[in-house]
């Protein structure tokens, strides 16, 4: 199943399609009804049973007010009444209490003992005799037990109130009323029927008032999903396959050629001196011009092949019908031709150019990386000859022996091969050493130390400069936090490629790196190549303002060397700027240099930007940025790269100790 048909049957976060999801809610939803109304009816029944239960309540207090109040006398609760007082109770009793619902009477000593009943069943309850005593206080107290009433046994809910007479203190005793439970559940009942079937017709609207809600939500829903599948799937601005669908199709283009022993080919294609007209018309104009190339390519491709936007001014093409160089020169001629004609923008007649490089699989590579490497040196050689080129061995400018070191890389990050080297920064007015710059290097198991230049250079050109990027944010992380521990307050900067900048995972790494080692975002410096800064902008710029969000320092590296205007710099979030060691090594013998350096170090002042110096080798270099008030230095005068064990000593020394050995190195 190739990626589009996957995100269809889910969303981004592997969640089912929404048919299955109105199901689930609405069954979710009959349960959630149907307990709602169990808990109202169960409320409802008990509040009333609770009235009924307070009218037997209220009943009993009457009886006791005005019915037998005046005719109990005090010695009716000090103890067992005597055979005449006891019939002239159960007289009184029977014709004025033991009437309707009432079954049975009984009085109580203070002690909690009965001293009269109209039924011996009522005298032989504990429950009974300790609710008596409680009344004591003044309160009612209400049992639920059973008595015995003409050979059967009767619910009966028993009321025990005080009793107070006249000449003592506090209540004398308690009189306990028996009442037949029946009238009490049954009025639960009567209140409960009505109450059910309003509760079954209310909820049973809302219910099926939801179904046109949902579908509503439904509608609403799976647009959201074709609009997510578009925005993941698509380029949001010409409507191409991005790099994501790009990547897949490419492979299963692979899977199907390696399965039928064909082949097809993959085409990259940028467009001559876009820049230009992005800084002379306007990033509207060079979006104009995304835009018709983007529908001439739609018209040349054929339905069986997936032009794409990779980002940029650069496009790409998987064919699946050009099994050889030649097929896909032919297409790539088609294409050329489709842009003879000039594009009409605002009034003008623009003429644009492109270069395109050529990978043929299984001629040039094996798997995507490897055609995409080999496409992209094609590519570069299509700009020298102005004509497209299909991959040959005589465009690589790396050996062999470079070459080999790719396939070695990854294991090399499994097997601890990859280390960190670091280099400081010394504030040149303080002597302070506020930051070190993490740099990898390769311990070979054959070839030995292996420095950047040796295997860095060819990484970029494929997917494994991501897993060294992230080893060495990782490792000078880890470093950074043991030297923290140890009291030593320095911050640690990382080299980002060009290709670490167009991967939307890098700002979560980042955070997670910083996370995993509890350090705040500040003590980590990003540099960023100036190169990558001009070849795509806008892509650089968003992201890292969302880094610089996060409390991430930015810095442009190696500036200089690539032409970065002012215009460019300051519309980036950039905190650090680093003069590329190409001018700084002629410093006070190159006029030039001089006029360069002193150029940028006011530009980057006047945008309140730090300024570091790269490559200071001697004394006369270290000077002569002081006198033009660089900010920071680094570079062999002052410590080479070493492991981070033997640079702990070196940022122990007091700054101010340092700041007189700069003074000795200027001096010499």
């Amino acid at each position: 199943m190739n990626l589009a048909a996957r995100f269809r049957s889910k969303n981004p976060a592997g969640v089912p399609r929404p048919p299955r999801l109105v199901l689930r809610f609405a069954a979710s939803t009959a349960v959630l009804l149907a307990l709602g109304a169990f808990v109202i009816l169960i409320f409802v029944r008990q509040h009333a049973i609770t009235q009924a239960e307070g009218a037997s309540v209220f009943h009993a207090r009457y009886v006791l007010r005005a019915v037998v109040g005046e005719r109990l006398k005090p010695a009716d609760f000090r103890g067992r009444l005597d055979e005449r007082r006891a019939k002239a109770l159960d007289t009184l009793m029977a014709r004025d209490v033991l009437v309707g619902e009432t079954l049975g009477v009984a009085l109580y000593g203070p002690d909690g003992r009965v001293t009269y009943a109209n039924d011996p069943s009522l005298a032989t309850n504990a429950q009974d005799s300790r609710a008596a005593r409680a009344t004591l206080d003044g309160s009612v107290r209400k049992t639920v037990s059973t008595m015995n009433v003409g050979g059967r046994t009767v619910k009966v809910l028993k009321v025990f109130v005080p009793v107070p007479l006249g000449g003592v203190n506090g209540p004398a005793g308690a009189l306990e009323l028996a009442e037949n439970y029946a009238p009490i559940a049954h009025a639960g009942r009567r209140g409960l029927l009505p109450v059910i079937g309003i509760l079954q017709l209310v909820l049973l609207t809302l219910y099926l008032s939801l179904f046109p809600l949902l579908r509503r939500v439904t509608a609403r829903l799976r647009g959201q999903v074709e609009q997510i599948e578009q925005l993941a799937l698509y380029d949001a601005l010409t409507g191409l396959a991005n790099r994501r669908l790009f990547q897949d199709r490419a492979e299963q283009a692979r899977l199907a050629a390696r399965r039928d022993g064909g082949g097809f080919s993959l085409m990259l294609l940028d467009l001559d001196r876009f820049k230009e007209i992005n800084d002379t018309l306007g990033h509207q104009a060079g979006d104009a011009v995304l835009e018709e190339l983007a529908k001439r390519l739609r018209v040349v491709g054929r339905a069986t092949d997936t032009v794409a936007r990779l980002g940029g001014d650069e496009f790409a093409l998987v064919l699946l019908g050009a099994r050889d160089g030649s097929s896909a020169l032919f297409v790539a001629d088609r294409i050329r031709r489709a842009l003879d004609e000039p594009i009409a923008l605002d009034g003008l007649s623009l003429q644009i150019e492109t270069s395109i490089g050529i990978a043929v699989f299984p001629d040039h590579g094996e798997d995507i990386d490897s055609l995409m490497r080999h496409a992209d040196i094609a590519l570069y050689a299509s700009k020298e000859s102005h004509a497209p080129v299909v991959y040959a061995a005589k465009h690589n400018q790396h050996s062999p022996a470079q070459l080999g070191l790719i396939g070695e890389t990854r294991r090399a990050i499994d097997n601890a091969e990859m280390i960190v080297h670091f280099q400081p920064q010394v504030d040149l007015v303080t002597g302070a050493t506020p930051r070190v710059e993490a740099l990898v290097r390769w311990q070979h198991p054959e070839r030995g130390l292996l420095q950047p230049d040796d295997f860095i250079p060819i990484a970029r050109q494929s997917a494994l400069i991501r897993p060294i990027t992230r080893f060495v944010l990782d490792a000078a992380l880890h470093q950074c936090r043991e030297w923290r521990d140890a009291g030593i307050d320095v911050a640690v900067a990382v080299n980002l490629a060009g290709r670490d900048l167009a991967d939307s995972r890098l700002e979560e790494d980042v955070s997670d790196a910083l996370r995993r080692w509890k350090l705040e975002p500040q003590l980590l410096e990003l540099e960023i190549p100036e190169s990558a800064v001009m070849n795509d902008p806008e892509q650089v710029q968003k992201m890292l303002a969302r880094l610089s969000r996060r409390g991430v320092r930015i810095a442009v590296d190696d500036f200089g060397s690539g032409y970065a205007s002012f215009n460019h710099l300051k519309q980036l979030p950039v905190d650090v700027l680093k003069i590329d060691r190409s001018f700084v090594q002629n410093l006070g013998t190159n006029e030039e240099d001089d006029a360069i350096v002193r150029s940028a170090i006011d530009l980057a002042h006047n945008l309140n930007v730090l300024v570091v110096a790269e490559g200071v080798e001697n004394g006369e270099s270290l000077g002569r940025l002081a006198a033009l008030g660089c900010d920071l230095a680094q570079g062999f005068s002052l410590s080479h790269p070493v492991p981070a064990d033997e640079l702990t000593p070196w940022l122990k020394v007091p700054a101010g100790r340092r700041l007189r050995e700069l003074r000795g190195l200027r001096a010499a």
